[in-house]
């Protein structure tokens, strides 16, 4: 569906997906939403069940069918798509067995538009109740235009001593397959790291313009 908010008109699709089980319907599942996000020109967040995993480690079992694994993150790439990163329990379905096994198969996507828009989005898993899947929740964040402090890189921290060796410790390693997904996060947690590198920086220099008035 196509959405607008009230308080600025900005446009967005939503859309909720439900991935086939059968193996023989999963092809032609990516394909059409292949072609879904590839004729959409809005910003688009894509949330749901895919049925998919992106890598080994999104089971527990370890036993995953590569060429869907593989279908899977390049329709993410294609789509110029981007996973958000959730927080809480690694895995989001079980089988409820007495030996269960789990696997990662809920996730939510969106496009550049859409991570532009709102920038501190997020994605929380929450305690399975009565269904075999946690649910997902979408948290776009505050957005009182007064309190948004946006990342401005400052070139004056790369004249500093010790910075980029600061910045080469909290570099993260990466495990996500796709480079785009790495990127993500290793842009997002950088920005985190460096607005303290930025608070600490300004506090000194001010400090050190008190002490020569």
């Amino acid at each position: 569906m196509v959405l607008k908010n009230v308080e600025d008109d900005f446009k967005w699709e939503l859309v909720n997906t439900y991935g086939p089980v059968q193996d023989e319907k999963k092809v032609g599942y990516l394909q059409e939403l292949l072609v879904k996000t590839q004729s959409n020109n809005l910003p688009t967040i894509i949330g749901g069940d895919f049925n998919l995993v992106r890598k080994a480690e999104d089971k527990s079992s370890g036993n995953v069918d590569g060429r869907f694994m593989r279908a899977f993150n390049d329709f993410i790439l294609d789509s110029n798509l981007m996973e958000l990163q959730k927080i809480g329990s690694k895995y989001t379905w079980s089988n409820k067995q007495l030996s269960p096994i789990f696997s990662n198969l809920d996730r939510v996507l969106v496009n550049n538009e859409w991570e532009d828009k709102y920038p501190l989005i997020r994605v929380q898993t929450y305690t399975r109740i009565g269904s075999d899947h946690n649910p997902l929740i979408v948290d776009i964040g505050a957005q009182e235009l007064q309190a948004i402090r946006y990342f401005r890189f400052d070139p004056t921290w790369l004249t500093q001593t010790g910075f980029k060796n600061w910045v080469r410790e909290r570099w993260p390693q990466r495990h996500k397959p796709s480079c785009l997904d790495h990127w993500h996060v290793v842009s997002a947690k950088l920005r985190r790291t460096m607005r303290g590198w930025g608070a600490n920086f300004g506090s000194d220099i001010r400090k050190h313009k008190q002490q020569l008035m």
